[in-house]
């Protein structure tokens, strides 16, 4: 796989979809920052009764982070935080080339090749580790 096929139409499609690109008020907010490249994104996720009802971010970046962002917004939307943790844990399970559940992973599974390309791997997971984040806020406020 060359770094040509890295950018395939689905990818640059998702990287300039702008369908979750947006602020949501009154919803869990975290910033995440790539110190390596200077990738930045401020993600939004709306909680309701552990159900991710809406998710979105606003940053600038590379195609792989702006992409990576758009389709985990799309893929976490619906979803209870359960499903959502093992989807990011198998996502960054991938992302490190490590085994991943294709079937928990779906369509990001586009992005199986990245771990091929460990200057990007930081850009694709940018989005999923602050996600990850705001999921144990998440759990910490529903233990408190």
């Amino acid at each position: 796989m060359s770094i040509e096929d890295l950018y395939t139409d689905i990818i640059l499609d998702y990287a300039k979809n702008k369908k979750f690109k947006k602020e949501i008020k009154n919803a869990w907010h975290e910033h995440g920052k790539n110190l390596s490249c200077g990738d930045e994104l401020e993600l939004y996720v709306k909680l309701e009764d552990g159900v991710i009802k809406d998710a979105s971010y606003t940053g600038h970046g590379c195609i792989v982070s702006q992409a990576s962002a758009s389709i985990m917004c799309e893929s976490i939307k619906g979803k209870k935080l359960s499903e959502a943790k093992k989807i990011v844990q198998n996502v960054l399970n991938m992302a490190q080339g490590n085994e991943y559940n294709e079937e928990v992973v779906g369509d990001i599974e586009i992005f199986e090749d990245i771990s091929n390309y460990p200057m990007r791997v930081k850009c694709f997971t940018l989005s999923w580790h602050t996600f990850d984040t705001v999921l144990k806020n998440a759990e910490v406020k529903k233990d408190d």
